[in-house]
């Protein structure tokens, strides 16, 4: 799950990019469940290409059939897209969208969901139940995008941060029985360099400092890049990223296998 912890941040392209990276070798899916924006069929350039809205999703009884849903989605690069246009069509209630996401887990091998902007209000973070989610989140390397994603990492913790003797925070791990919530484990970071700071690297923070200010691990840094953001604003999809860009995108992608052999590995030492 990708979260931005301020807006503007390119969480929808971060997700379709990430999507893309992950799915040589698996089958994956993309899911637009930014409920305040939307519209990723139409970053991808693919607004023309027949396949169901999130908007469209029913959850009769609190199902739905993955199987089924599955055939009636949208393909980009490989990838099966649900996206979303809220201005056009009222979106599924929370709930709805939760079943839609956990039946597209049960026929792919990963679903990545655009989450959009997290909230700041403790245990509303977003809309979607994050028990067992690895979550990305996106941090611009400023002084208020730190404040901004330290605020949003207590929010999805929903116990807030702690502070050991030597200045650092650190997260406290998911208490069982905790619904709701993620520990620290769950959460990694991914650094935006400001777009304004391109020619200059004032008032940019360190990726290395901010992570030991939000106490957890930093996978790598987004920088600008000019050739796709000019590809999203004609809306003509996503090209390939930058090498930089791409690093971060393997590093996530490297994450992302760690922790499933971690979480695979659990239940049989039990």
């Amino acid at each position: 799950m990708v979260l931005s912890a301020s807006g503007g941040l390119g969480a929808s392209t971060f997700s379709a990019l990430l999507a893309r990276t992950l799915r040589d070798g698996r089958d994956c899916a993309l899911v637009d469940a930014d409920t305040a924006g939307g519209g990723l069929d139409i970053l991808l350039g693919m607004e023309s290409d027949l396949g169901v809205l999130l908007n469209a999703v029913a959850a009769p009884l609190g199902e739905v059939d993955g199987g089924a849903l599955r055939r009636r989605l949208a393909t980009w690069d490989g990838v099966g897209v649900l996206s979303s246009r809220p201005w056009i069509d009222p979106m599924p209630q929370d709930w709805e969208i939760a079943v839609a996401v956990f039946a597209l887990a049960e026929a792919y091998d990963i679903v990545v969901v655009d989450a959009g902007r997290a909230g700041y209000a403790p245990g509303h973070a977003i809309a979607l139940p994050l028990e067992g989610a690895a979550v990305i989140l996106l941090v611009e390397l400023s002084v208020l995008g730190t404040a901004r994603a330290q605020a949003c990492i207590e929010a999805l913790t929903g116990s807030g941060s702690r502070m050991t003797p030597d200045g650092r925070h650190r997260l406290p791990r998911r208490r069982q029985g905790e619904a709701g919530t993620v520990s620290g484990d769950d959460i990694a970071l991914v650094g935006v360099r400001p777009a304004a700071a391109r020619t200059s690297a004032r008032g940019v923070l360190d990726a290395d400092a901010a992570a030991e200010y939000l106490g957890i691990d930093m996978l790598g840094t987004i920088r600008p890049d000019t050739r796709l953001c000019a590809a999203v604003l004609e809306g003509t999809g996503l090209l390939k990223p930058n090498r930089a860009n791409a690093k971060a995108l393997r590093a996530v992608a490297s994450w992302l296998d760690s922790r499933e052999r971690e979480v695979a590995y659990e239940p049989q030492q039990r």
